[in-house]
């Protein structure tokens, strides 16, 4: 019997999952000629075509499929297997895939990230954004964070939750200027809002007690929060942020917080692994940098106040700006001229008037 190339299966699994081969002789880490050749020389052993091709798309056929569910499992477990032989080294070394939001990576993990690879010069990362939850053993995630507004409901993985995102509503001064002051979370009702996809309603929480909900319907729906942010300053509706996310928006005046003395329920952030007897060396790494870098939430360390997007200290955002009428703050209107996260006045260094926000008249 002729010799099995398992080299050449483990490259058709790759191209299944990356949905073509190019991406599959990325993830496979072998030039696309190369994953091009393994799957043709397997389809000649088998005596049966593995992928439709055309010239726009590479599609697996039904009897691909089949092999596909009954091999890929079997590379699962060796990788799992050689991940573990591969801790009990004293060097952490390979390469440490990782699926993340955009917003995690760039905010919280590139930290984490630099101090581990100063800290394991032989060990590599691989960092995909990915706003849905992959599945890890498919994809060969040794890792994967996800944003929920609840909690996880698939406990086939082990989990920790890292990070709290607390969010607040943000809007464009043109916006406001349009629609007047909102006093109120009710005063909201009929806004346009700009969210994310799973977005149906919008909590209002004063001193962590829920005070008003609202649904709604956004004129946008996205996980980037990019997109969301984009909309806001460009004044297509109220968008629900990352306080962090938005310090330079705010600081050009880009942005004004609408009822700042309210915030909104907070983004969990949970890292999801696959249950494994050992972990592998990488992975214990990483956690134990991340604990270091972010903190335990779950009481053991504290989460550092920058996590939880404490406000700017000043904006150059002014009345005058707003375009509010002469007066209006001395009429009680419910304006006033606030710096900080715990509201003090802080004028910025160069004397500009701080940033104009609105009182919810409570």
């Amino acid at each position: 019997m002729k010799s099995i190339d398992w080299k050449d299966w483990e490259i058709f699994c790759r191209v299944v999952e990356g949905g073509g081969f190019t991406q599959g002789a990325e993830l496979a880490e072998v030039p696309k000629s190369s994953a091009s050749a393994a799957v043709a020389r397997l389809e000649g052993q088998l005596g049966i075509r593995l992928f439709e091709r055309t010239t726009r798309r590479v599609r697996v056929t039904q009897r691909g499929q089949q092999l596909y569910e009954r091999v890929a499992p079997l590379f699962g477990e060796l990788r799992e297997i050689s991940a573990e032989a591969a801790s009990v080294s004293a060097e952490v070394s390979g390469t440490l895939r990782i699926a993340t939001p955009y917003e995690v990576g760039s905010q919280h993990l590139s930290p984490s990230l630099s101090r581990l690879l100063k800290l394991h010069p032989s060990l590599r990362v691989q960092l995909d954004v990915s706003w849905d939850q992959p599945d890890l053993i498919r994809h060969g995630y040794d890792l994967a964070f996800v944003m929920t507004d609840t909690g996880l409901h698939d406990s086939s993985f082990a989990s920790k939750r890292v990070v709290l995102i607390e969010r607040a509503f943000y809007a464009a001064p043109s916006l406001i200027r349009e629609r007047g002051l909102p006093r109120v979370p009710q005063d909201l009702e009929g806004w346009p809002t700009l969210g994310s996809i799973d977005d149906g309603r919008w909590e209002f929480l004063r001193d962590g007690v829920e005070m008003h909900t609202m649904e709604v319907e956004p004129r946008i729906c996205t996980h980037n929060a990019e997109v969301r942010l984009k909309g806001a300053i460009d004044g297509l509706g109220v968008a629900r942020l990352s306080p962090r996310f938005v310090q330079e928006q705010l600081g050009h005046g880009q942005l004004v917080r609408v009822l700042p003395n309210y915030m909104s329920s907070p983004l969990k952030v949970y890292v999801l692994m696959p249950a494994r007897k050992l972990m592998p060396a990488s992975v214990r790494a990483f956690l134990d940098v991340l604990e270091e870098t972010l903190g335990v939430p779950d009481g053991r360390k504290p989460i550092p106040r920058t996590l939880l997007g404490a406000a700017p200290k000043w904006a150059t955002l002014t009345a005058g700006s707003l375009g509010l009428p002469d007066g209006l703050a001395d009429a009680g209107a419910g304006i006033h001229v606030a710096g900080g996260i715990d509201g003090a006045v802080v004028p910025p260094p160069d004397g500009t008037p701080p940033i104009v926000t609105l009182d919810d008249g409570v």
